[in-house]
């Protein structure tokens, strides 16, 4: 009897708070005018890491996405956040495993740390050979050392950009020791930049033809 292989793991993790920011400046001031996809998302990062895992291995991607704020489902169970319905669907209709931080969630003081602690456990007990993190934030430098040590590449998505709204120039960039920590550093603001001449930025947009079912808050 032929001996199964055992699955090459890559854990896909994002910072709910990086999320939200590039989410909100795509759809509202980029010229593309349009969300981030997930499924768009998640073959991109295969696409990124496949070249890295063994070629007589099965692949598999466990994803993961950390909210940026406490449930509010039990903060006022009797509200109903359509908005927020409509988002958590997308993440688990490709697969996302859907983290919420504690009551005393402060991500201006250290991130989330809920994130973190996983993202160590994982390197720890080797539940995956590679991690793949969208996070701007410095907060996450730390356990990027720890994968270092840990021999667990660590592929960062990040973003550098600025854009002017009713009041104000902001400027969004990717914590420098993040970035020097992985292993490879993607610039996504280059990747996204010119949706209408390629395949693969197009495709980390949700198209016009899904926009209307897009229709959520986040």
């Amino acid at each position: 009897m032929k001996e199964k292989k055992r699955p090459f793991r890559i854990g896909f993790f994002i910072d709910g708070f990086t999320f939200y920011k590039v989410n909100y400046y795509y759809k509202h001031y980029h010229e593309q005018h349009s969300r981030i996809c997930f499924a768009g998302l998640r073959n991109f990062v295969m696409k990124q890491v496949r070249p890295y895992c063994p070629p007589n291995r099965p692949i598999v991607l466990e994803a993961h996405y950390y909210h940026a704020k406490t449930n509010p489902h039990f903060r006022n169970p009797n509200k109903i956040d359509e908005g927020l319905n409509r988002f958590e669907e997308r993440l688990l209709e490709e697969g996302f495993k859907i983290h919420y931080p504690g009551n005393d969630f402060n991500n201006k003081k250290n991130g989330n740390a809920d994130l973190i602690n996983d993202l160590k456990m994982y390197a720890l007990f080797q539940e995956i050979d590679i991690a793949v993190l969208l996070s701007t934030q410095g907060f996450y430098s730390n356990v990027a050392a720890t994968l270092k040590t840990q021999k667990i590449p660590l592929f960062l998505l990040g973003w550098n950009f600025s854009y002017t709204n009713e009041n104000n120039t902001i400027f969004w960039k990717t914590d420098v020791e993040l970035r020097q920590r992985a292993f490879q550093y993607i610039a996504m603001e280059k990747i996204m930049n010119s949706p209408n001449q390629n395949k693969i930025s197009r495709s980390l947009f949700v198209s016009s033809k899904k926009r209307r079912n897009h229709n959520f808050v986040i």
